[in-house]
């Protein structure tokens, strides 16, 4: 493979891990990392879910995301809420301090997206947009097309998270 290839592939990588690192040091106050994000993000557009839900959505098993609920709750962040009809089964909500938590990484991705994209004209915005989609067409094929970023996260660290994820289905 030529250079100039090599050096493409790891740009977009870095380009990747700095907006992320850039967001996650602004949340850093806040307690919330990785895969906690993703299950924030999705109990405030969907309030009242379930944890089956959030994994469901996820793409993971409900096991698998049951120890980030537990830390998120005991951080004050989501609260969980029996259902009168099925004890068996809880609700999960976002606190005021998990709303909070929420717009404010909203914010910081907002903020850290415009630095990234700053002194790009909207076509260029919208070329690089065309060829990102091309680019991931070409790589997702049937197996990858419809995964969560968290599900390709942990395909692409290996067997050893396949694994694990099995071992914890029921």
């Amino acid at each position: 493979m030529e250079q100039r290839l090599i050096d493409v592939l790891r740009r977009l990588n870095r380009v990747t891990l700095l907006h992320k690192v850039h967001v996650h040091n602004l949340l850093s106050d806040t307690g919330v990392w990785g895969s906690q994000i993703p299950i924030l993000l999705y109990v405030s557009r969907n309030p009242g879910c379930t944890q089956t839900d959030i994994a469901a959505h996820l793409m993971v098993s409900s096991p698998s995301i049951a120890t980030s609920i537990k830390r998120l709750q005991k951080a004050g962040m989501l609260e969980k809420n029996a259902d009168a009809a099925d004890m068996r089964c809880n609700h999960i909500t976002l606190t005021p301090r998990g709303q909070r938590t929420v717009d404010r990484g909203r914010g910081y991705y907002e903020q850290v997206t415009d630095r990234m994209l700053q002194g790009l004209s909207a076509r260029e915005i919208d070329l690089l947009s065309d060829l990102l989609v091309r680019m991931e067409d070409n790589l997702a094929g049937e197996e990858y097309r419809d995964k969560t970023l968290l599900c390709l996260a942990a395909a692409a660290d290996g067997p050893q998270n396949e694994a694990k994820e099995e071992a914890q289905r029921p």
